[in-house]
């Protein structure tokens, strides 16, 4: 697939030739992540900035036409402890939607009776089970699906297009 430049780059390359899975690696790359912020504001305007509410015009105040649970209460809000710790099985859950406190064959709550973290022991329960004790061998690295890219260049002294290696 060529994708054509709007202009030529200072080397004169004019189009870029990829294989497909060369285009999707670079359109993956350009995708943000999943529940993060696209814009991301610092100095004055960033969130911990002390000069922002003096910057920030403040939001405007509740009038009588809106409906009664789109105005803030008046009571005071008990304050809350705001731990960043979230359990291991929260986080699978958020994460990857997989409950793993979940029995697979009743839907009943599992409890985590206990950790194995001795490697003894880990082997132990695993010959039991019948799994395999040792890690699989690695396979061999592989190279990028760069290396198919072409860059298609102009010329210096003409006006025919040419091509990169191979052409």
């Amino acid at each position: 697939m060529r994708i054509a430049l709007r202009r030529p780059f200072r080397d004169g390359t004019v189009a870029v030739d990829l294989d497909p899975l060369s285009l999707l690696c670079r359109l993956a790359a350009a995708v943000p992540p999943p529940r993060g912020h696209t814009v991301r504001y610092s100095g004055v305007l960033g969130s911990a900035s002390r000069l922002r509410p003096l910057i920030v015009p403040p939001p405007p105040p509740a009038s009588a036409d809106q409906p009664a649970h789109t105005k803030h209460s008046t009571k005071p809000r008990p304050p809350t402890h705001r731990s960043r710790y979230r359990p291991w099985a929260e986080l699978l859950k958020r994460t990857f939607a997989i409950d793993v406190e979940a029995c697979s064959q009743c839907s009943g709550r599992i409890k985590l009776i206990a950790l194995v973290t001795k490697p003894s022991s880990v082997a132990h329960f695993l010959r039991h089970l019948g799994e395999p004790t040792a890690p699989p061998t690695l396979a061999l690295a592989r190279d990028s699906p760069y290396y198919k890219t072409r860059a298609v260049r102009l010329r210096k002294y003409g006006g025919s297009r040419a091509g990169a290696k191979g052409r």
